[in-house]
C-alpha cells in the first residue's frame, strides 16, 4: 500500500503587506513554530495568535490597548473569562474606571461579587514584567540578527577578520540531497519537532550549504549551535497522546538572513589553503548560536520594540494605578 500523506498543517502565519512602520497592519498566528516547538506569538497593530500583543489583541492571551481573549489584559477595553483594563468585562474582571462580571474589582463594579483594590493594577504590572522578560530573552536570542539589521555583501565580510560576527543575506546554491522525514520535499537542511506533555525533541539533518549573493559565495555550518527561524513551509502530523510531529527545512534557492561568528577555514573545492583555498564559514559557538532566518531582521526588531513598548506601558500604567490606590 502507498505510504500515508502527511496531514495538511492547520497552522499557518499571515502578515499584511500594509504596515505601520515595519510593523504589520495585520498578524494572524494559528499553531506551533516548527523550528522552536513553541507557540509564536502574533505582533501588530491587529494581532490575532494563541498569544497576541497588539493595539487590538485577539487570543487565549491578549495583551493591547483593546483586548479579547481567556485572558485579555488591556490599557483600554478588557473582555474575557478573566479581563482587566480601564473598563473591564468577563467571568473574572477588573476595572480600574468599572468592570462588569461574575466576580467584579473595581470602583464601580457590577456582578455577583464585586470590591474596590489594586487588582487591575497588579495585573498591569504581572502582565509588564512578564512579556518584558520574553521580550529581554527574544533579543538576547536574536543578537547578532538585530545588532546588524542591515546585511553586508559577502566579498566585505571575505576581507573581514576571522573571529567577528557578520551579516549577510543570500540565496541557498546548495543542491538538495535530502529530503524531509515527513513531507519527502527535497532540501538541503531540514528540522523536525515532536512536541508532547512535557516533551520537546528536537532532530535535524544537513551540516553545510552554500549561500551566494552578487558579491561572493560563503558557508554555513549547521551541524550545531544553529537558531532556524521560519514560520511557513512546513509540515504536522498528529499523534498519539496528543503528540504532534513538525518539520520545516530550507531548500535550493530559498532567501536567507545569516548572522553570527564568522571564521575562513579551507575549502577543497576551491583547491589547497596554502595555494588561496579557503572560504569565508558562518559557525555558530556554544555561547553565541548562528543565527539563520528567512525573515528579514528589521521586521524582527519592530515587533520586538513595539511588545516591548506595550510591556512598559502596562507596567508604568500599573505602577501609576498602585500609587493612586495607596495614596
Amino acid at each position: 500500500m502507498p505510504a500515508a500523506e502527511p496531514a495538511a498543517s492547520p497552522a499557518f502565519e499571515y502578515r499584511s503587506r500594509l504596515k505601520i512602520g515595519r510593523l504589520p497592519l495585520v498578524h494572524v498566528v494559528s499553531g506551533i513554530d516548527p523550528s522552536t516547538g513553541r507557540r509564536p506569538p502574533a505582533v501588530g497593530v491587529l494581532a490575532v495568535g494563541q498569544v497576541a500583543v497588539g493595539v487590538i489583541a485577539i487570543g487565549q492571551v491578549a495583551i493591547g490597548g483593546i483586548s479579547i481573549g481567556q485572558a485579555a489584559i488591556a490599557l483600554g477595553w478588557g473582555v474575557g473569562q478573566l479581563a482587566w483594563g480601564m473598563l473591564a468585562a468577563g467571568q473574572v474582571a477588573a476595572g480600574l474606571l468599572g468592570a462588569v462580571g461574575q466576580v467584579a474589582l473595581g470602583p464601580h463594579a457590577i456582578g455577583m461579587v464585586h470590591a474596590d483594590g489594586a487588582w487591575v493594577a497588579l495585573g498591569w504590572l504581572l502582565a509588564g514584567l512578564m512579556l518584558a522578560a520574553a521580550v529581554a530573552q527574544r533579543r538576547r536570542r536574536l543578537a547578532p540578527l538585530l545588532a546588524q539589521p542591515f546585511p553586508s555583501p559577502i566579498r566585505s565580510v571575505e576581507l573581514g577578520s576571522a573571529g567577528e560576527v557578520a551579516h549577510v543575506a543570500a540565496r541557498v546554491v546548495s543542491p538538495d540531497r535530502l529530503r524531509g522525514p515527513l513531507s519527502g520535499t527535497p532540501c538541503v537542511y531540514w528540522h523536525t519537532v515532536d512536541v508532547g506533555p512535557a516533551v520537546r525533541h528536537h532532530e535535524h539533518a544537513g551540516t553545510e550549504m552554500t549561500i551566494a549573493d552578487d558579491a561572493g559565495t560563503a558557508r554555513v555550518d549547521l551541524g550545531q549551535h544553529v537558531t532556524f527561524i521560519r514560520s511557513d513551509h512546513y509540515r504536522e502530523i498528529a499523534g498519539p497522546d496528543w503528540a504532534l510531529h513538525l518539520e520545516t527545512s530550507l531548500a535550493q534557492g530559498d532567501e536567507v538572513h545569516v548572522a553570527g561568528p564568522l571564521t575562513v577555514a579551507p575549502d577543497h573545492d576551491r583547491g589547497a589553503a596554502f595555494r588561496g583555498g579557503v572560504s569565508p564559514l558562518f559557525q555558530g559557538r556554544p555561547d553565541q548560536p548562528l543565527i539563520v532566518s528567512t525573515r528579514h531582521p528589521l521586521g524582527l526588531r519592530a515587533e520586538l520594540r513595539f511588545a516591548g513598548a506595550m510591556a512598559w506601558a502596562s507596567v508604568f500604567a500599573g505602577a501609576l494605578a498602585l500609587l493612586g490606590w495607596l495614596t
